[in-house]
């Protein structure tokens, strides 16, 4: 169990876990998809991959809120006697694996648009041949990513419906 940094409640009268949830779980393989389908032509690379890095970085914001407004939220359903599960380590993972995938995305981004002057930057005159571009190379090495955020995010989904509808519906 992490510590909780920042205990988010309610939101509008309501629970915000549920809330938070459902902008992870809606942003995260929105823009998990989105990277995939964009960064198949460059044309689309450079007028997406802005964009993309931001609806990734908003999902990974709001899944650490989520993440931190279901920790007391948890401890509660504890005490009334249900079990969390997995769900809990589950959230953590997807939140993870979303993190790591806007770091990614920020980072394809940032070399995508800069890379002659963090070639430059670095001293680098030019990069060691390979049979595809860096650009692509970087765009194939984080579909994985994007692929592992989506899944974690749906087992986590998953599994809190599951405890959801099992507590409330019989």
């Amino acid at each position: 169990m992490n510590p909780v940094l920042l205990e988010i409640n309610r939101m509008f009268g309501l629970p915000a876990h549920p809330l938070l949830v459902h902008a992870a779980v809606v942003l995260v393989p929105l823009a998990a998809v989105s990277f995939i389908i964009t960064g198949v032509r460059e044309v689309w690379r450079r007028a997406y991959y802005l964009p993309v890095t931001l609806v990734a970085t908003a999902g990974a914001i709001s899944a650490f809120l989520a993440s931190q407004s279901g920790e007391p939220l948890s401890e509660s359903v504890r005490r009334a006697g249900n079990r969390v599960g997995e769900h809990p380590e589950q959230g953590d993972t997807a939140f993870l694996f979303a993190i790591i995938f806007a770091i990614a995305c920020a980072f394809v981004y940032i070399f995508f648009r800069d890379e002659s002057n963090i070639r430059s930057a670095i001293g680098i005159k030019a990069w060691p041949r390979l049979p595809i571009s860096y650009n692509a190379a970087l765009y194939v090495a984080t579909v994985p990513l994007a692929l592992l955020a989506i899944f974690t995010m749906i087992v986590a989904g998953h599994s809190g419906a599951e405890l959801v509808w099992k507590t409330n519906a019989g």
